[in-house]
């Protein structure tokens, strides 16, 4: 079983931006698991992950991300691309990914996290966790953004790639 996860954070050219909170010790933090098999369908899947990522947000008093779809558009774009080799596994693209939104929702911070594992019945679960106990990832988590979209996809060799992007609107 192997998890690897990676954030990223970009701002804007914009300063004076709200602080982030401090990141918390996570072993001090409600992990949830939800029953969900193994059998979800990717789209189940990424429903799943905003949950979490928005029950995590709830129980730390922050207020809920919403879902966009141009930004889920640009994760699953990232996601499929890494899951068919056509992208490393990283973060390259991440401004070129934020400027495409950029077109259609005026933003002033963005940031990313990306996972990938394999071998769990609960992927999605796994992912959510390691972010959340990985102090960059938690960053992005609990940061000041309002909009979120996720992707996922998964090769043939049954690893899935995960890219979630957060955007604070103006």
């Amino acid at each position: 079983m192997v998890i690897f996860l990676s954030s990223c954070n970009y701002q804007k050219s914009i300063k004076n931006l709200s602080e982030m909170p401090e990141t918390i010790d996570p072993k001090k933090t409600n992990i949830f698991i939800s029953n969900a098999g193994g059998s979800q369908n990717i789209n189940d899947l990424e429903q799943s992950v905003f949950s979490l990522i928005n029950q995590y947000r709830k129980s730390k008093n922050l207020p809920v991300l919403q879902w966009d779809n141009t930004i889920a558009q640009q994760s699953r774009i990232h996601a499929q691309q890494m899951a068919r080799g056509k992208a490393t596994f990283s973060h390259d693209g991440f401004q070129e990914r934020v400027e495409i939104i950029s077109q259609k929702i005026i933003y002033k911070g963005a940031a990313e996290n990306i996972a990938n594992n394999m071998g769990y019945s609960n992927p999605g679960e796994k992912a959510v966790a390691g972010w959340i106990n990985s102090p960059g990832h938690h960053k992005n988590i609990v940061g000041d953004y309002n909009l979120t979209g996720i992707g996922i996809a998964k090769n043939s060799g049954g690893t899935y790639y995960f890219n979630q992007l957060f955007i604070k609107t103006r």
